[in-house]
């Protein structure tokens, strides 16, 4: 996210305000389609998905030939379709048109960075409704993902702007800290543990262990984000979100945590009979993280 890790020079006083506005606003209708879930929750990521692939296709638009990046497109919009009338289709769809774009692509002797937007679409998609499912675990994971996401990335900031120092990644990134980033990785473990506590959990230690795996993949995400826009000569990936740039700028440190925290779901749940159904996962994470106070 743009300026998350911190600046020596700061924002204007006009688009920090806008920043924190809008901010607010889109984690408080996050937290809305969370708590109600379902096919709301549903709709609201696929939505947000979308947009992602659009602002991506956009970054490599002069890479990537217009009928490859409208064929990527096509298959993204139908594999999130997919998702309200069965689920497994929006990873076989998804999967796919991963495969043969980029095989093709590749054999072609062309860039196949479309591929890896369909990538960055489908999979946090999917792992955010899997995580979610259809039980208050499923909720309750989502916050302290949200808590992890949204406290590394506020805690940094502001732990950047204060303390300023070392730069994190001058080439990808002249803006974040390394005073912005371990503080980042410390706030985010406290706000999630505040969560837990609030919510009415006792938080273990694996809890915090991967509250800290979380925080580190937001903000590896973040990176990961800079060097795309940096690898396509962009500042921001889109201005529709005032303040924050485009929705690839406010999600990359999301994108990339919540398909870790998809994959340590899964691992977790594997041995564990109904782990593998939707909310399943959910259970079965939360257990092993926290128990009621």
């Amino acid at each position: 996210m743009t300026g998350a890790i911190g600046a020596s020079g700061g924002k204007q006083p006009s688009e920090l305000s806008l920043r924190i506005v809008f901010g607010v606003l889109l984690a408080g209708m996050a937290f809305a389609a969370a708590w109600i879930g379902g096919q709301v929750f549903a709709g609201f990521t696929a939505i947000l998905a979308a947009l992602v692939f659009f602002e991506f296709q956009r970054l490599c638009a002069h890479q990537v030939l217009a009928s490859v990046r409208l064929l990527a497109g096509s298959a993204v919009l139908v594999s999130l379709a997919a998702w309200f009338v069965a689920p497994t289709w929006t990873i076989v769809i998804g999967g796919l048109a991963v495969a043969v774009v980029g095989i093709w692509e590749w054999l072609l002797g062309r860039s196949s960075w479309i591929a890896l937007g369909v990538v960055y679409t489908v999979a946090p998609f999917v792992a955010l409704n899997t995580l979610r499912g259809d039980s208050a675990a499923g909720f309750l994971v989502l916050l302290v993902l949200f808590a992890c996401v949204w406290g590394a990335d506020t805690v940094a900031y502001a732990t950047g702007r204060t303390l300023g120092g070392p730069k994190l990644a001058p080439k990808l990134s002249p803006a974040k800290t390394w005073s912005g980033f371990v503080g980042g990785l410390a706030g985010a473990v406290a706000i999630a543990g505040l969560v837990a506590w609030l919510a009415g959990y006792r938080a273990n230690g694996a809890f915090f262990a991967l509250a800290l795996v979380l925080a580190l993949s937001s903000q590896v995400g973040d990176l990961l984000e800079s060097a795309l826009k940096r690898r396509f000569g962009a500042k921001d990936s889109g201005n529709l979100i005032p303040g924050h740039g485009g929705v690839l700028d406010r999600l990359d440190g999301l994108i990339l945590a919540a398909v870790v925290a998809w994959i340590i779901a899964l691992w977790v749940a594997a041995d564990v009979s109904g782990g593998s159904r939707a909310g399943g996962m959910a259970e079965t994470l939360a257990g092993a993280i926290m128990a009621p106070r």
